[in-house]
């Protein structure tokens, strides 16, 4: 009796159990509910969100290509600059102008040949020397009239090839005057190197004499000598002789300046080469 009354107790009470514990979860699920965030985003959010990328990429995007592409463009400069600069070793230490880009690489630029004639995105660079002095020899020299003309051209362009024609001066000073402003991609870089040059001038008061200029002898054998005005570039060794043939040299001297000697044969052996305006001196 006893256990079976116990067991319809228990048979009793379980009912209401399974109801409260129905109605905690319904409650808990609730709050849960409440609590929970959203798994995902819905296809209006992902537009909106979407929309707004596009609103900062249309902002953003053109700022950044300006950025590099003006980044290009100046590193460029530079490279031209650097360039130019490779010119003006050269010319000082070989006394000539190199006759192209690849003769810079790699001691007076230090790149290679490829990197050093063309730019980066692969158009050639161009280097002219105005044509009226792109013959010039060091021993002969640079008429005075053409110091203004001692210059070169340094010309590429970053999306297209230049293609430049430089053939004549009047074509030279077209593209040395061209304004590459309203052309961005258009890069040109502009020498002058009058300043690398000295003036040297020889002159006779009579016959007889010889001189070296850079290793290069000039006789009179015996006449007088023409006069020599013309400019060379700085360091150039020069050699004056009494002698009609050219052989052991009485003065010697590096030009660092301007200079001037006159052979007299009237003054003594040993200083018939004077500096001009100066009268004769023991030697």
């Amino acid at each position: 009796m006893f256990s079976r009354s116990r067991n319809k107790g228990i048979r009793a009470v379980q009912p209401k159990m399974m109801v409260l514990a129905q109605q905690t979860s319904m409650v808990v699920t609730r709050h849960a509910s409440r609590l929970t965030p959203s798994a995902g985003f819905t296809l209006v959010e992902m537009i909106g969100v979407l929309a707004i990328l596009a609103i900062l990429a249309s902002f953003i995007t053109p700022n950044v290509v300006n950025q590099l592409r003006s980044a290009r463009r100046d590193a460029e400069d530079q490279q031209l600059a650097n360039i130019a600069q490779g010119i003006e070793l050269f010319l000082r230490q070989n006394r000539s102008f190199p006759g192209t880009l690849s003769a810079l690489s790699p001691d007076f630029v230090a790149t290679s040949v490829g990197q050093l004639t063309n730019n980066p995105n692969e158009f050639l660079r161009y280097y002219f020397v105005q044509p009226n002095i792109s013959g010039y020899t060091n021993p002969v020299g640079l008429d005075p009239g053409n110091l203004a003309d001692s210059r070169f051209l340094l010309i590429t362009n970053l999306e297209e090839d230049a293609a430049p024609t430089i053939t004549t001066d009047t074509e030279f000073e077209s593209w040395w005057n061209v304004d590459e402003t309203g052309t961005p991609n258009l890069k040109i870089h502009r020498g002058h190197v009058g300043n690398l040059f000295h003036l040297l001038s020889l002159s006779a008061d009579g016959a007889g004499g010889s001189y070296s200029v850079d290793g290069t002898s000039t006789n009179s054998s015996g006449g007088t000598l023409a006069p020599h005005i013309r400019y060379h570039v700085a360091g150039t060794p020069i050699a004056l002789d009494e002698a009609n043939t050219f052989g052991t040299a009485e003065t010697q001297f590096t030009m660092v300046t301007e200079a001037g000697y006159q052979f007299d044969p009237d003054c003594p052996n040993g200083s018939q080469w004077r500096v001009i305006s100066s009268g004769c001196y023991a030697p």
